[in-house]
Formats: C-alpha cells, sequence, structure tokens
C-alpha cells in the first residue's frame, strides 16, 4: 500500500487487524510467537464473518488496554477502494484434495427434481422411474424406503449388483431400519445355489425353483433398482409372488437406465417394460447428472456415443488421457499416477481402479505384478464400496456398476467402437465423480478419435 499510495494517504494511518485461519487443520502448537485469540483452526472455524468480528475485537482491547486507544471506521467508499488494492495481491492455488473434495460437495445436494418425483411417489401405487446413471436412482430408493418404513409398511430394496445391496443394507442397518435388501438371486436362492455354474441356471433354473416354493413372504412395498437388468420374463412373476397384490395390483417403484443393459437383451428388456406399464404405473425420467462433472459427462459421450448422458450440474477438473503401449508402460504409468494422487494428499478410499478384466486375466495390467508398496495396499474383494483411508481399490467395471468414487482410473481400455464395449465404458465413467484418469492402448488412438469425432456433435 505504500509503494502504490504513499505515506499520506488516509489508508496509511489506519490500524490493520490480523489473524490466521487453517479451516482444514488441527494446529495444537503453542509458543511465544502464536496469539490464540486470532488463530483459527478446524476446531474453531466458524466462517469468515465470525472470525472478521473476533479478531477485530481482540486487536481493539489491545489497542484500549495497551494505549487507550480505539480508532474510528473507514467509511464504505474507503472500505471499497482498500478492498479492490489489496485483492490483487491474493492468490490462491487449492490443492487436487481440497478440489476435489468441494466438487464432491457441491455434487451432493438434491435437485429440485429428485424433490418432485420423491413428492410424487405418495401420489402413485406403482411408479417406473428412468434415468441414466448419476441421476439418484439409489439415493431417492433409499430415502424412498425409509418413508414407506416409517409408514409402518414391511419394505423389500431388490437390485442385480451384490455390492449395491451391501452398500444399502450397511446404510440401514446403521439406522436401525427393519429393510430386507438383497439381490433378486440370493433372494430366489435362499442361499442354496447347487447349479450356479451352469449356463441356464440363473436365467431359467432358479426362477423356476423359486415359483415353486410354497411359503414366501410378501412385502407391502417393493423398491427395485437397476431394473434394466432384471427386466427378464422368468423374473417378473419371481418379484410379483414377493409382493402383496403382486405387480399389478401392489405398491412398487421400480428404477431402469437402458444405457446400462449390459447384460440382458433389449427385446426382453422392452417386453418387460411394456408389461409393467400395463399395471397402471406412473412415469418419471431423472435427467438432472448429480454424480458427474460436466467434464466427466462430456468425456462420457465422446467415448461411447451415449448421449443422453442427464444435464451436469457441476464443472470440474479436466479428464486425463493416457496412452500406453505395453501391458509393462501400462503399468507404469498407473504407478506413477497413483503416487502422484498420493502425494496430491488424496487418500486411497477415494480411488477406485476399474478394468473389465479380473486380476487372474492376463489383460489386466496388474495381473502378473501388483502395485508397490509405495503405491499403497490395494482392497480387492469384500465391501469395495468401503475402505481405509490408505486403502486403494480395485474392481471390475461389472461389479462395481451402480456404485461411484470420487477418483475413478479406468485401465485396459482396448475398444471403444464395439458395441458391447462402449457399453462397458459407459458403465465405467460414469462410475467417477470428480476426477477421472483413463488409460487405453496406443494402437487403438484412430478408433478413439474416430469415436470422439462422431459422437462431438451429440454434446
Amino acid at each position: 500500500l505504500l509503494k502504490r499510495l504513499g505515506k499520506w494517504d488516509p489508508l496509511l494511518s489506519c490500524q490493520y487487524a490480523s489473524c490466521v485461519i487453517m479451516p482444514d487443520c488441527d494446529f495444537s502448537y503453542r509458543g511465544i510467537e502464536i496469539i490464540p485469540e486470532i488463530l483459527f483452526d478446524r476446531t474453531n472455524y466458524r466462517g469468515l464473518d465470525e472470525t472478521a468480528i473476533m479478531s477485530f475485537s481482540y486487536w481493539r482491547r489491545v489497542l484500549q488496554s495497551q494505549y487507550g486507544f480505539e480508532g474510528t471506521g473507514l467509511d464504505d467508499s474507503e472500505m471499497d477502494r482498500l478492498a479492490n488494492l489489496l485483492r490483487g495481491d491474493f492468490h490462491f492455488v487449492p490443492s487436487m484434495k481440497d478440489t476435489i473434495d468441494a466438487t464432491s460437495k457441491a455434487l451432493c445436494v438434491l435437485t429440485d427434481e429428485q424433490y418432485d418425483v420423491l413428492e410424487s411417489l405418495s401420489d402413485n401405487e406403482r411408479t417406473l422411474v428412468s434415468g441414466m446413471a448419476g441421476t439418484g436412482k439409489t439415493l431417492l430408493g433409499m430415502e424412498q424406503a425409509r418413508r414407506m418404513y416409517w409408514a409402518g409398511n414391511s419394505v423389500l430394496y431388490v437390485c442385480f449388483n451384490k455390492s449395491i445391496s451391501e452398500y444399502v443394507q450397511y446404510q440401514f442397518d446403521k439406522e436401525g431400519l427393519d429393510i430386507r435388501v438383497g439381490t433378486l438371486h440370493s433372494i430366489m436362492s435362499d442361499g442354496n445355489q447347487a447349479d450356479y455354474d451352469l449356463p441356464e441356471y440363473y436365467e431359467n433354473v432358479l426362477p423356476a425353483q423359486f415359483m415353486k416354493r410354497l411359503s414366501e413372504k410378501e412385502y407391502d412395498y417393493l423398491i427395485v433398482d437397476e431394473g434394466q437388468d432384471l427386466f427378464r420374463e422368468g423374473y417378473l412373476p419371481c418379484l410379483s409372488k414377493l409382493l402383496k397384490g403382486g405387480l399389478q395390483d401392489g405398491s412398487w417403484l421400480i428404477f431402469y437406465d437402458q444405457n446400462q443393459n449390459i447384460y440382458n437383451s433389449n427385446n426382453q428388456f422392452d417386453s418387460c417394460l411394456s408389461k409393467l406399464k400395463k399395471c397402471g404405473a406412473a412415469s418419471f425420467k431423472l435427467t438432472v447428472n448429480c454424480r458427474n462433472t460436466k467434464q466427466i459427462a462430456d468425456a462420457n459421450t465422446l467415448m461411447t456415443g451415449v448421449s443422453n448422458i442427464g444435464r451436469p450440474k457441476v464443472s470440474g477438473l479436466k479428464v486425463q488421457y493416457l496412452a500406453y503401449q505395453n501391458k509393462e508402460e501400462e503399468h507404469q504409468l498407473l504407478e506413477d499416477l497413483i503416487i502422484s494422487l498420493r502425494n496430491d494428499g488424496i487418500y486411497g478410499s477415494d480411488v477406485i481402479i476399474l478394468s473389465k478384466y479380473s486380476l487372474a486375466n492376463s489383460k489386466n495390467c496388474l495381473s502378473n505384478k501388483p502395485l508397490s508398496k509405495v503405491a499403497g495396499l490395494m482392497k480387492i474383494g469384500g465391501q469395495i464400496w468401503r475402505a481405509k483411508k490408505t486403502e486403494l481399490r480395485f474392481s471390475t467395471i461389472s461389479a462395481f456398476k451402480g456404485l461411484e468414487s470420487k477418483v475413478v482410473v479406468l485401465i485396459d481400455v482396448d475398444g471403444f467402437s464395439d458395441n458391447a464395449l462402449r457399453m462397458l465404458n459407459y458403465v465405467a465413467v460414469s462410475r467417477a465423480s470428480t476426477l477421472l484418469y483413463i488409460l487405453y492402448d496406443k494402437s487403438k488412438e484412430s478408433e478413439r478419435q474416430n469415436m470422439m469425432v462422431s459422437s462431438y456433435l451429440k454434446l
């Protein structure tokens, strides 16, 4: 200010208050140079307004007690001039962790669209809700399950993916809610899957055995997540058997996303959806993408050609593409990337490595050589949505379907145009909420570019 204004400017004769703010840290050190009254860390920081008031109060007390002096304030025009002068020297570069945490927090706010659907459920006995990945289908399903439970109903929450069922059950158990959660296959088998290796077992044998069982509990309300994977002719009667009044006259809520229909034929999907609509079901569509940033959603469209990604509400970090020439180079790229993320303060539990190949498959760059201890311990089984801060996670794309992670590292991408690969890539990319890295085979670069060019107009 002295350089800019000269020593005779009124702003140079002011008394200035100071303080130190570390809102993301616990600062316990105390020494002769520390003034506790104007030190604010995670334990006592209450926002800028309160901090300013407390800091000025401290320094006014010091001036009065030591010098018997209390100055007057600046007028509005002087404060504006001072603020504009100081603002130009204020620079802040947030860490990678700060950025993804802030982005993740912004994504977690319920949308008006989700509130509207929730309120409409009370007016409809049977409801179909479609929505692409990231529109909050599981979130809404869990909230509706809570509401129906507290209204005195017995509630059954059914899905396809084991990891989702474990996650939902864990959340309900934490809240003390007696809501049954399970995959349809686990419910039908009741823990007995003797012939699960037979190709036709899940499709035909298991449903037939379930329908022959004489007694089965009927629930007041049925919620089906991942409906696109359960829209099969043999499964609808099984769902109906679990519900009082059946699908025709009972109370149910079914979520689905045709883009994630990676296990089912489109003909069977369409046939089952038509039958459900004939049950007098109301239909709603979720369009706001509240999981992925705009950058991740755009990357998904460019990479897969799927245009109905939803309307993202938050902008974020750039998606990174890393090309490799062989599996050894891919392994080194992955290792360097994970170490870099750790050095940026990102917890291992915030990261998931996804591949369409299992660790036992030689096409997986981790099959013959795990990551070093420097990169961190890797969790590959159990409740994959749950990990210690130090644990890096790995999962196949199929096993992680329906779940999400702040950071996704998609590895072993060796194709872009094949329809089955496009759907797998769509599922994988849509798991990332704030940060996405894609490791792909360099020999597929022209295929990737062609896909991006053909998809560009769909953005």
